[in-house]
């Protein structure tokens, strides 16, 4: 993978696939904002390559997971998203399983990008009885916002780099991304497989290696 510098222009520091991890220690490098998801971080590194001063990029959300966790026992459905120290832990999962009278439970995607929602928006009258209702009511899901489509792209990648054939081509992160706006575009599963480079072929071709492209003419 290629390292990060502040030279970099946008376009180039997009081209380049980087883990969470990577960001964050980017954001720490350059004095930037740490905490929130990758999509947040993100943005805040192309602010700043941007030419944005690191000390005018302010976060789009605070942590307000520094507060004391809640336990089981104190969480109830008028509990407090924001302010409160509630947090998708095993204390909640324990409520939730409890309060669903499940023998197991397991957090949905959805619940975490409610929560998202909920402090980027500052919404301070969203409660515990609002998650209950995205599990009761699928159709209440915030599923279809750029949060989960980053996810989305970040696992399409991830399974793309995954498949050994992803290593013929010079330019993966542009193929995958060739690759991607074709499903994006297209009513299939959001998800990478070895039939797209065989059926996108004719678009990808020319990113093969030179060896590769050399034995298939």
């Amino acid at each position: 993978m290629v390292e990060f510098s502040k030279e970099m222009t946008p376009a180039e520091f997009k081209e380049q696939y980087w883990y969470k991890a990577d960001l964050e220690a980017i954001c720490r490098q350059q004095q930037l904002p740490t905490y929130g998801t990758k999509a947040e971080l993100t943005a805040y590194i192309l602010d700043y390559l941007s030419g944005k001063a690191a000390s005018d990029i302010v976060p789009v959300r605070k942590n307000h997971r520094l507060k004391k966790s809640l336990t089981a026992d104190e969480i109830t459905l008028d509990t407090k998203l924001l302010d409160s120290g509630f947090s998708l832990n095993n204390e909640a999962r324990v409520f939730f399983q409890s309060y669903l009278g499940l023998d197991k439970f397991s957090f949905k995607k959805a619940m975490a990008i409610k929560l998202r929602e909920v402090e980027v928006g500052q919404d301070h009258s969203a409660t515990v009885a609002d998650l209950v209702a995205i599990l009761e009511n699928p159709q209440l899901s915030p599923i279809a916002n750029k949060e989960e489509k980053t996810y989305q792209w970040n696992q399409f990648v991830k399974e793309f780099n995954q498949d050994p054939l992803s290593k013929q081509y010079h330019s993966p992160i542009k193929v995958a991304s060739i690759l991607w706006q074709h499903v994006r575009q297209s009513r299939r599963e959001k998800i990478y497989h070895s039939d797209l480079l065989e059926e996108y072929a004719e678009k990808i071709t020319p990113f093969l290696k030179s060896s590769v492209a050399g034995k298939r003419n």
